[in-house]
């Protein structure tokens, strides 16, 4: 039986994978497919990455509303922190009912700190949304467009993550049950508090369920034949199946079928390389392969032609001959070069943009040319993407420790990398959080019910941080090693756009809750010392306000937007800029990456040809900003050599 058969059957198809393997463009076309081998089921189309990318795909305004795209086939761009925002809204006062009951607290302080907290309540959302929407029944199939990797895991394990914060609101009600049955001795009857608990617990038991369960639920993955992308792949699948989340089909996509010129045919030689490992590794798994076009795909008549490729795999039919438009070669204007002097003059260096635009590779070359022209500097480059891939680009294994990168024979080394753990930095923090918690209240000699249920809220009250806390202690350990003077430079490879875009609106979202929790610290005076419980939530607000200002320090800090010449990209590129002008956060530079050379192939002119309408455009739109290309390579780039070699195309001319 075809895949597409299986699919039929299912209520919840989740397209995931690293950024820029094509999750948006396939998950539509199996959508098209699929509407039309079953026009008598209704099907939605659902993004659930906060950098939408649906709307640029099909061509048309969708946003935050079910929008027709074919018949019995709608979309819709979730727009989760609304959700979030509906949710507290609605349950504000049985959420303020709980705190009061179960702590020293007066409203407004309760109020301050719901309204700042919450861990991961808009993913939270966007999950049992999916799950609400499926058991109205008004459509008989959900098709999911994620985010990319590290924030994908995210969001699905957040069913999990979901019942801890449950427990805390429900140890705040313990404490109103024990004093209504100790007090009158009567039995307890369940009130409003209860019944929203018990609701809430049921939702997320119900999307857990939904999610493991292979008759309704099957994630697709998406992969590219590049050596990076397969390591992220293989750990991808592993926290699939830790997760118990069906997966039987990978899709390897932009797969060159026929070399036409020397440029294409060794990318086509390299392909075949990874493709030979890909079915090795995943042999558990149906491999189906996705040609690479000649041009983007862009609009409702292109998505139709990529959903007929689908089915011919479907099928076992003969593949479509998908023709290209006549192309005309298009004269580039004069090719800018990145100044590396200007990097290299800053403490903080961010290259950021959509997932699979080559930040990674970026970069990691961009801070080991800056190590080689400059020995007397110490440079250290790091990732705050939760799907590290630092380790695949230097091809040397580096994790959650300061590990010297070896580019050079002899001398001591000068460029250092690291993927901080940013969940296990957090952890430490909130168990010595936990220490000090029961350290005070078992000291506390007073006898009373308050100070046992007390003690057992406020030592898990720590775990209701804003979502990315955890990333932004990370930034706060660099800015620490920044302190102490051991680095000159700090190199960032950072999350794909839609998270980066939150991460960096962090710093003052994180203050006001530090702020807001020590007030809630404040209400123990007299009652018990918390004294180094609160230094330390003014220590953190301290560093917190340091990172914001350093942030927007042009003379420390500068952005490098990455991007490449798409439509997908372009226009998320003009959303990053836009909310980097909004932060105030320096940014002079944008990198085109993987920019078709010039050749006499038509396959590859009729690519390189699209993409330099989008480079003029972008000098047009940005003249504020020196825009420079980065080109397309024919293998994969990993390793000291080939990160030198595109430091050589970035940098070497323009010293």
């Amino acid at each position: 039986m075809s895949f597409l058969e299986d699919w039929r059957k299912l209520k919840l198809l989740i397209f995931g994978g690293k950024g820029g393997v094509g999750k948006t463009t396939l998950a539509s076309a199996a959508s098209i497919s699929l509407a039309r081998v079953d026009p008598d089921r209704k099907i939605l189309l659902l993004s659930t990455d906060p950098a939408h990318s649906l709307s640029d795909s099909f061509g048309i305004e969708i946003g935050d509303k079910e929008t027709p795209i074919y018949p019995d086939l709608f979309a819709r761009e979730l727009d989760a922190l609304k959700l979030a925002d509906v949710f507290k809204e609605k349950h504000s006062a049985v959420l303020k009912t709980l705190a009061e009951r179960g702590t020293y607290f007066d409203r407004q302080d309760i109020e301050n700190f719901f309204s700042l907290s919450l861990p991961g309540l808009d993913e939270v959302m966007a999950i049992i949304e999916v799950a609400n929407i499926l058991q109205t029944g008004i459509y008989d199939m959900v098709i999911l467009d994620t985010a990319p990797t590290g924030h994908t895991m995210r969001l699905l394990s957040l069913p999990e993550n979901m019942k801890k914060w449950v427990e805390v609101l429900d140890l705040m009600q313990a404490k109103h049950r024990f004093l209504v049955t100790h007090f009158t001795g009567r039995r307890y009857i369940k009130d409003p508090a209860d019944l929203f608990l018990e609701r809430l617990s049921g939702d997320i038991d119900r999307v857990k369920n939904l999610l493991s369960d292979p008759k309704s639920t099957e994630f697709v993955l998406i992969t590219i034949p590049e050596s990076m992308i397969i390591s992220e792949t293989e750990r991808l699948l592993k926290d699939l199946r830790d997760l118990r989340i069906p997966v039987k089909n990978i899709f390897i996509n932009q797969f060159i079928v026929n070399g036409l010129c020397p440029f294409c045919t060794e990318r086509q030689r390299a392909q075949s390389g990874f493709l030979r490992e890909i079915k090795e590794r995943f042999s558990a798994y149906y491999i189906f392969e996705i040609p690479l076009l000649p041009r983007e795909v862009k609009g409702l008549e292109d998505i139709k032609k990529v959903s007929q490729v689908i089915e011919a795999l479907a099928y076992s039919r003969k593949m479509p001959v998908i023709m290209p438009r006549v192309w005309k070669e298009i004269r580039p204007a004069e090719k800018v070069h990145l100044k590396l002097s200007l990097l290299a003059d800053k403490r903080f260096v961010f290259f950021g943009g959509k997932g699979g635009v080559g930040k990674t590779s970026i970069a990691s070359s961009t801070a080991l040319y800056i190590a080689m022209k400059n020995s007397e500097k110490r440079i250290l480059t790091f990732s705050t993407d939760p799907a590290h891939s630092l380790s695949d680009s230097f091809g040397v294994g580096i994790g959650d420790k300061l590990t010297p990168i070896d580019y050079k024979t002899e001398g001591g080394a000068n460029l250092f990398a690291l993927e901080m753990d940013a969940s296990r930095l957090f952890d430490e923090i909130k168990e010595k959080y936990r220490e000090s918690i029961e350290e005070v209240f078992t000291r506390f000699l007073l006898r009373g019910v308050d100070v046992k249920f007390d003690r057992k809220v406020m030592t898990e009250l720590f775990s209701l941080a804003p979502p990315g806390l955890d990333e932004i202690m990370s930034l706060k350990t660099i800015m620490d090693l920044g302190a102490e003077g051991k680095y000159d430079l700090f190199i960032l490879d950072t999350s794909p756009t839609g998270h980066l875009l939150r991460f960096l609106e962090l710093p003052e979202l994180t203050r006001q809750w530090v702020h807001s929790y020590f007030k809630l610290l404040i209400k123990y005076k007299g009652i018990v010392s918390l004294s180094g419980v609160a230094e330390s939530a003014l220590q953190l607000s301290e560093s917190i306000r340091k990172i914001r200002e350093t942030l927007t320090n042009e003379k420390e800090t500068d952005f490098v937007a990455v991007t490449i010449p798409e439509a997908l990209g372009v226009e998320e590129l003009a959303r990053l800029l836009g909310t980097l002008k909004k932060l105030g956060i320096p940014c002079r530079h944008i990198l085109v990456n993987k920019v078709i050379p010039p050749s006499d192939c038509g396959f590859c002119n009729i690519g390189r040809t699209e993409q330099l309408k989008y480079i003029e455009g972008l000098r047009r739109d940005y003249p504020d900003k020196a825009v420079a290309e980065v080109p397309q390579f024919p293998h994969d780039l990993k390793g000291i050599s080939d990160l030198m070699e595109l430091a050589h195309e970035m940098y070497a001319n323009a010293q």
